[in-house]
Formats: C-alpha cells, structure tokens, sequence
C-alpha cells in the first residue's frame, strides 16, 4: 500500500440508566416509609444525560479487548479465509456455570454482520505491550485488506485467528445477542481458554483529560512510534492534531506535533515515500484548530468531530488554498509559506 509520512497527506473550504439501589430495610417500624419517585423522560435532558454518564465512566479503568472471526468458503486450513479483528472496551464475565462472556459492538458493524455468519469468536485480553494492536483493530480497513497480514497469529477452533502474545485467549460460541440501545451485545460460551507460559499483565486504560479509551491507546503508540505503518493514515494523522490540540492548547500542541511526526518517520525511514513537510504540518493543525473552536459540544468523540467536519478527510484541502508549484516547493517542506490562493481562515490563538 502506497503510503506518506509527509505529516498530513494533501489532503471543501473550513466549515472551519438511572442505576437504583435496593435498600435492605430492618423492620416496617423501625424506619419511616420513604417513597422514591422516579424521574421521568420529560425531566431530564438525555442528551446531557449522555454525556453526564459518558464523562463518569472516562474515570473508570477497562480492559481493552480485540474480537477476532473468521469465515472460510472450504476448509480453514486454505488461504481463501476471510479473518477479521474488532477492539473493543466492554468485556466482562457474566456466568461461570456454564462460563460466558460478553462484549459489545456499535451499531451498524459489519463484524457484528461477520459474527452472525460464523456463530464463533476469540476474545483476546491484550498485553500491556500490545497497544498497537488496540489500535490496529480499531482502525477500519476496506473489505479487501488482510487485516492480519502484520499481525502475527494462529488458527484456533473453526480457523477462528488467534493473536500471539495476548494476555488470555477465549475461544467462544455465540450464546445469545442482544440489540441494546446503540450497540450489540454478544454473550459469548467460553469453550477453551489459553494464557502465556509467563503471566502477562492485561492492557488496562482509562481516559486521561479528553482522551477516550481508544485516544489513549492510539496516542500511547503514536508517542512510542509503535503504532503500525499502514494504521498511520490521513485519518489518523488528524485525529493525533485532534488530541494535542484538545489537551495542551493550539500554541503548546504544535512542537509536540512536529516531534512526533519527525519521530514516527525516522522510526519507518525505510517506509516513507514523503518526507516531513512544514507547511502542511502547520496548515493542518491550523485546520484542526479552527474546527474545534466552532465545535459547540465539547465533549464530542473523535468520530463524531469528523463526522461534524467531514472537510477535514478530504486530503485536496491545502488546494483550495495553495497553487500546487506553491505547495510542492522545496521552501514550504522546509518552513511554513503563506498560500496564494486564498487566505487562512482566522482563529482566536
């Protein structure tokens, strides 16, 4: 796959559950009755709701799992399978007798789609060294990519992939699904399990400041430049401006930025057809920058800011602000230019 590191590829203008307790009462006469009135749908505000519940649980640790499956059209011993891996922060253990887990997965999913097909998964509890692959099967690739042809792996029950080095291994039947709220609850019958010889500790992350729990894992691997080659797209690229705007401000972000650019290319020198380009480094963080600023919720995900600035995907955008002699020249890769075309949209930093 043809590939750049040149910061940003070029990359159309800036549009720049209520939980209740039971109560264990001593006696009728002992306590005075109490009556406890449930709100109502009208009372509250859900979408605030949402948020409210979403910014709690940020607070709590989870253990970051990767769900993998398989499909085959002859035997899963042939090269014609079709493997495909999903990240997911929703484990848990539901029952013992007989054992069964669950996750969930948003709504729509073509791995939920893949899973109703083969009935069978490997739930893999990932190692702490492991946050590249979080972050790998987090990221969607088309229908054609072999999503595992960097990541090392066996073939267990019903040539479902297994991947080496996790934590723990759960070899599962689809027990029952569920469709609750946005997303698809699995519960999976556990049917085999497997742990490394030498006990790992598990991947466990909770979200620092604005960081989700997938920001946190990407980021970690983008700052340790062990995030994979091909996971380092334009989207990508936008989503770490994404995060270090957010967190350190526009001004405090951009030598953190330019760093890790620098870093990560020097770390796949032998992979980068393009080099750093300064311009477009400083061109998209000020894109970025202006997008957040007219963003009206601050508590947006990742996905949901791109879905409010779907401009910020398309990589002709320095375009309509560069002449391309002007973008292509030797003295923009190396210091920010001003563009020909039309200027910057302003922001408040």
């Amino acid at each position: 796959m043809a590939a750049s590191c040149s910061v940003f590829r070029f990359v159309s203008t800036f549009r720049l559950p209520v939980v209740y307790h039971a109560f264990r009462t001593c006696s009728s006469s002992s306590r005075a009755s109490k009556t406890i009135t449930e709100p109502s749908g009208e009372d509250m505000d859900q979408t605030k709701l949402s948020r409210d519940v979403r910014r709690l649980l940020r607070s709590v640790p989870f253990p970051v799992v990767v769900v993998t499956t398989a499909k085959y059209t002859s035997t899963p011993s042939s090269d014609d399978g079709y493997l495909r891996g999903v990240t997911c922060s929703s484990f848990t253990s539901v029952s013992l007798q007989p054992p069964i887990v669950s996750f969930c997965m948003n709504k729509p999913s073509r791995m939920h789609s893949l899973l109703m097909e083969t009935q069978h998964c490997a739930v893999h509890i990932l190692s702490k060294d492991q946050i590249h692959y979080s972050v790998h099967f987090a990221t969607p690739v088309a229908d054609g990519q072999d999503q595992f042809q960097s990541v090392s792996h066996t073939l267990g029950y019903k040539g479902v992939p297994l991947i080496t080095g996790a934590a723990a291994v759960l070899q599962c039947r689809a027990h029952q699904v569920h469709d609750i709220g946005d997303h698809h609850v699995w519960y999976g019958e556990v049917l085999e399990t497997s742990t490394e010889e030498t006990l790992k500790e598990p991947l466990l992350y909770f979200a620092r400041s604005y960081r989700s729990i997938g920001d946190e894992a990407f980021m970690n691997a983008f700052e340790d430049a062990t995030l994979l080659f091909e996971d380092w797209t334009h989207e990508a690229h936008l989503r770490m401006a994404w995060n270090y705007i957010r967190l350190y401000g526009r001004e405090n972000a951009v030598p953190k930025i330019q760093r890790g650019i620098k870093k990560f290319n020097e770390q796949n020198r032998d992979k980068v057809e393009r080099g750093y380009h300064e311009t477009v480094t400083l061109f998209y963080i000020h894109a970025v920058s202006e997008a957040i600023q007219k963003t009206d919720c601050p508590d947006l995900t990742f996905e949901e800011f791109l879905a409010q600035n779907p401009h910020l995907m398309d990589r002709q955008l320095p375009l309509y602000y560069y002449s391309p002699d002007r973008l292509n020249s030797q003295d923009a890769r190396v210091r920010f230019v001003p563009p020909d075309r039309q200027q910057l949209p302003s922001t408040s930093e």
